[in-house]
């Protein structure tokens, strides 16, 4: 959804982001009952909201038939954000929450993606960061910001952690391109799917062990853009509502028996976390509770191993880490929260078989975890480097820049035919459709290279086949003029269509014909050109071929013609300048063509 102007008395001229609120319970909400204690009031926080001048600007004027609130104008943040809010009946404890409710979550925002900038979902602190991971990876192709939070202490009490992580998470939502599930909670923004909760008592409840945070608030807020996860795919944002609820967590502690683990991973178990010791560490002098494991793998369960260890990641270095080797899935860095919902999640992926599911549960889908591929994207932390070198702080001022770097590193990596760079400057927010000062757009430069593999990737990523630059050319042109057939068939699949006016295609046709270039011709013939089209004289390419006694390419001309006997505003045929130059051979050619029709 597009951010759009207030249609009615905006003094200011403000841009208005709408956000979408849907408080599902917790701490965050509650209010004091008749006998002073914290509980969850059914539609008083809506209410009590409205008569909040920190979160509700009444002065602000509405349209008619808008019903919501108004966030108050906060200073440095480009959008003012209009708000309503819905409420879960009844309203839940984080603790009772289940795979229903993240559906139900998943689903409503499904819902009312279009009529919105961005969502907040007020959440209890206990399961919130199951909550964020479990959103993360059902929420398909993301292009918004759905921030979760929550508090220690209720919005409306004198001293509050809530009122904070409220008002900036609705600020978050309407002000920020977030294009990722985060948790903002105690001034941070987190990425979901790599948040755990470490304190029950503390204001900084969540952390992320082993990613750093995406943002700060404070006096200013401060998004590092270069942490952001981005969507490669074209897919448009859709919802995957299935998850698998025969999945479990299994912590691993000394002395566990065979009998315990077998009870755990027997039917109807589909797929288990187990939190091992350390790197991946179990007891490998343990016979029998090997036995148990490799006997659930062979049954087709997908096991996945992560560390008991807040920090660190699995790894097969130890000779107790080596039962991996049976089957079991190396789960990297993952928090249980990420490991457990992202198995609910590829489990419940009916097209993708066992071996498949066990390759995704490898791969960083969300930025849930450490891969050991690096990603070449040096150019890219040279913007950054140069961005700090010259101190520009503003989203603006960075825009700038990168409008000026991003064109030069994707023709580098057009180039190196590097589609993982391409992919990577993409993620960054590299425009790969953007034009040079000459008009020229990275799919010229890729179809003159004749590189087909970014040709494809740049095609996938929507770049325009009919971009003319001040030339006058589009990329047809250019694998017209390097004979690159697979790649005039690929622009054309992707609709491309030769532009050139007839007077042009008549000139080019002479030309080519005159030179004797049969490659070019038929390489203009595959991407559309008439061979047949003829001058401001009323010539074709064959009227000047026999004229020059070019049997090749009367030979090939006329294998493409419907019949050779055309006239020019002189009433002359090919045959007669094949005569009238005693090109004897051409004459002759030209009668069998004409006995053979």
């Amino acid at each position: 959804m597009q951010k759009s102007k207030c249609s009615i008395c905006c003094r200011n001229q403000e841009t208005r982001a709408r956000v979408h609120v849907i408080y599902t319970g917790g701490t965050i909400g509650m209010m004091r009952n008749a006998d002073g204690v914290l509980a969850p009031i059914q539609h008083e926080l809506p209410k009590r909201l409205r008569d909040y001048p920190n979160c509700h600007d009444k002065s602000y004027k509405l349209n008619k038939n808008e019903d919501l609130l108004v966030l108050p104008h906060v200073e440095g943040t480009p959008y003012r954000v209009l708000y309503d809010l819905v409420e879960y009946a009844p309203l839940l404890d984080s603790s009772c929450m289940n795979m229903s409710d993240w559906q139900r979550i998943a689903k409503d925002i499904g819902k009312s993606y279009n009529q919105y900038d961005g969502f907040v979902i007020l959440h209890g602190t206990d399961t919130m960061a199951y909550t964020a991971s479990a959103l993360s990876f059902m929420l398909q192709n993301l292009g918004k910001p759905v921030v979760i939070t929550g508090a220690q202490i209720p919005i409306f009490e004198m001293r509050t952690d809530g009122r904070d992580n409220f008002i900036g998470s609705i600020v978050l939502a309407g002000n920020f391109d977030i294009p990722e599930v985060v948790l903002y909670f105690g001034n941070r923004v987190m990425r979901g799917c790599r948040t755990t909760k470490i304190s029950a008592e503390s204001f900084h409840a969540f952390d992320t062990p082993n990613h750093p945070p995406l943002g700060e608030v404070g006096v200013n807020v401060d998004i590092n853009s270069r942490l952001l996860f981005r969507s490669c795919s074209l897919e448009c944002f859709s919802v995957h509502d299935k998850l698998e609820t025969q999945v479990g967590l299994l912590l691993m502690y000394p002395g566990i028996t065979p009998a315990v683990l077998r009870a755990f991973l027997s039917e109807p178990m589909r797929g288990v976390v187990i939190q091992s010791f350390g790197a991946g560490n179990v007891p490998s002098n343990n016979a029998e509770l090997l036995a148990v494991l490799r006997e659930a793998i062979n049954r087709g369960m997908l096991i996945v191993n992560i560390s008991q260890c807040p920090k660190g990641s699995v790894a097969e270095i130890y000779e107790t880490g080596a039962w991996m080797s049976m089957g079991v899935v190396a789960g990297s860095d993952m928090t249980k929260e990420a490991a457990f919902t992202k198995l609910a999640y590829v489990l419940a992926k009916p097209e993708w078989d066992l071996a498949n599911k066990k390759k995704v549960m490898q791969l960083s889908i969300r930025g849930e975890l450490t891969t050991n591929k690096v990603a070449k994207v040096n150019d890219i932390d040279l913007i950054e480097g140069v961005a700090r070198t010259l101190r520009l702080s503003t989203a603006k001022e960075r825009e700038q820049m990168c409008a000026t770097f991003y064109p030069a590193i994707v023709a580098a990596s057009i180039v190196e035919n590097d589609v993982e760079k391409l992919k990577a400057l993409k993620q960054y927010g590299a425009d790969l459709c953007d034009k040079n000062c000459d008009g020229r757009t990275a799919l010229h430069l890729a179809c003159f290279m004749g590189k087909v593999v970014c040709v494809e990737y740049l095609l996938a990523a929507g770049c325009a086949t009919d971009v003319a630059d001040r030339f006058s050319r589009t990329p047809l042109h250019e694998a017209i003029d390097t004979d690159n057939r697979q790649i005039i068939r690929l622009l054309l699949k992707h609709g491309a269509r030769l532009q050139d006016v007839p007077e042009v295609q008549a000139e080019v046709l002479r030309a080519l014909a005159e030179r004797a270039q049969l490659e070019r011709l038929e390489s203009y013939r595959l991407a559309g050109g008439n061979l047949m089209q003829a001058d401001r004289t009323g010539r074709t390419a064959l009227h000047y071929a026999c004229q020059l006694g070019r049997q090749d390419v009367v030979m090939y001309l006329i294998s493409h013609y419907a019949h050779i006997q055309l006239q020019d505003e002189l009433g002359l045929t090919p045959l007669d300048y094949a005569q009238a130059a005693n090109h004897e051979h051409i004459v002759c050619l030209l009668h069998t063509c004409e006995q053979c029709s």
